[in-house]
């Protein structure tokens, strides 16, 4: 069951603006969007499953003390290791240490690792290009004698980016770029290690040419029967719609684009957004679980986090490959599929609703059907209009907050 939150005095700026939109028709059923083509992974669930358990493990308190999260690092560097990955580092090293305050005495200390390695390209002009395939892998810990156990938050793809890696390191033939497989420290306490790694990259960080990072990729948002996965980013690089309208999609798993301006910044691509590098970011949504002692492993759907790696997999396999290399752009269009994907949510916000799985006040009801008729509208007309955007980024904000 998911319980209704309070509405906000954002929500009240809302119904104000909401009001005075121009009365809707009723839309019919929107067609369906550019359909991708289908396949099936590499990846499987039995592949994926036992790294979500080991993270979220009871004995690994959370991942949220040096004892646990050493280790979870342990754990990463073995299978790298296993993998035949070269250290990202300086020295030889898998580590990248993130330095705390100093002592009393001046002396440094550190406050994190962030975890490391790589595949050297095969093409002698574009090995020194990269692409990072990544996932913090800290979580929250023990807070009051419970232990929170993160499956989802993230293990699910810390998961995700070791089952890449061994598609990676297992294939004949290594990409013309190389990978690198990154799992960042302190996510949860402000970005700091993807913050940290973005200050100090092992190369200047202009070579990388896609960053691909993920968070919650278990579950469904809000616990809706959803079989998706959001993807952002694509509208800052346009040639990597492209790359994902080749590779297709799993069998099982739609894919739905987002853009960043609907939802911030809320993981660890914000240091990349900030310096203008292409990046993509999947998830699957927040739950009624998120940050709680329930993420546990139990409750992680392992064939739909195979799919999302699978999808990943080929997703970053096909620009490390490519001839042209994403390029940012700062001059993005309207996206008539993000309102269709808004359009899909809603319709399930409210299918929810009528079955009694969801509660919702009448005046979030209220909100939730008048947005969705305007998608539908939109949809209706086949156009996204550019005045009509800053409209749908208040109404994907409305939906984050006081719906899930």
């Amino acid at each position: 069951m998911i319980s209704s939150r309070k509405l906000s005095g954002y929500l009240l700026v809302l119904l104000l603006f909401c009001v005075s939109l121009p009365p809707l028709s009723a839309a019919e059923k929107p067609a369906n969007s550019r359909q991708f083509a289908s396949f099936n992974g590499p990846i499987t669930a039995e592949q994926v499953e036992p790294h979500v358990r080991f993270l979220a493990d009871p004995r690994l308190e959370g991942r949220g003390n040096e004892q646990s999260k050493r280790l979870a690092r342990d754990y990463l560097i073995k299978q790298y290791a296993d993998c035949g990955l070269k250290p990202l580092f300086s020295d030889g090293s898998y580590l990248q240490p993130i330095p705390g305050s100093t002592t009393a005495d001046g002396q440094p200390t550190v406050r994190g690792y962030n975890v490391g390695a790589w595949l050297p390209g095969s093409d002698p002009q574009l090995r020194d290009e990269f692409v990072i395939i990544s996932a913090h892998y800290d979580h929250l810990g023990v807070r009051r004698g419970k232990v929170y156990p993160g499956a989802d938050d993230n293990a699910s793809s810390v998961a995700m980016v070791l089952e890449t890696a061994r598609q990676f390191t297992s294939s004949a033939q290594p990409p013309r770029r190389s990978i690198v497989f990154l799992n960042f420290d302190l996510e949860e306490n402000m970005l700091w290690g993807s913050r940290w790694f973005a200050s100090h990259p092992p190369w200047p960080l202009e070579r990388v040419k896609l960053f691909i990072t993920a968070d919650l990729l278990g579950r469904s948002l809000g616990d809706l029967p959803l079989r998706s996965v959001f993807v952002i980013g694509s509208e800052l690089a346009p040639n990597l719609r492209d790359h994902m309208q080749q590779v297709g999609q799993p069998d099982g798993l739609k894919v739905h684009r987002l853009g960043v301006d609907l939802i911030g910044t809320r993981s660890d691509y914000g240091p990349f957004h900030d310096r203008q590098i292409p990046f993509l970011f999947f998830s699957t949504g927040e739950h009624p679980d998120y940050h709680t002692p329930r993420d546990t492993a139990d409750r992680i759907d392992y064939k739909q986090l195979a799919r999302i790696s699978s999808l990943v997999f080929r997703i970053s396999q096909s620009v490390a490959n490519g001839d042209e290399p994403p390029h940012w752009t700062s001059q993005t269009t309207p996206d008539i599929e993000e309102v269709k994907t808004l359009y899909e949510i809603t319709s399930k916000i409210l299918a929810a609703e009528e079955e009694g799985t969801l509660q919702m006040g009448s005046v979030q009801k209220f909100f939730v059907s008048n947005i969705h008729t305007k998608f539908g509208s939109i949809i209706e007309r086949g156009e996204l209009r550019s005045g009509e955007r800053p409209w749908l980024i208040r109404s994907a904000q409305f939906l984050l907050l006081t719906v899930f």
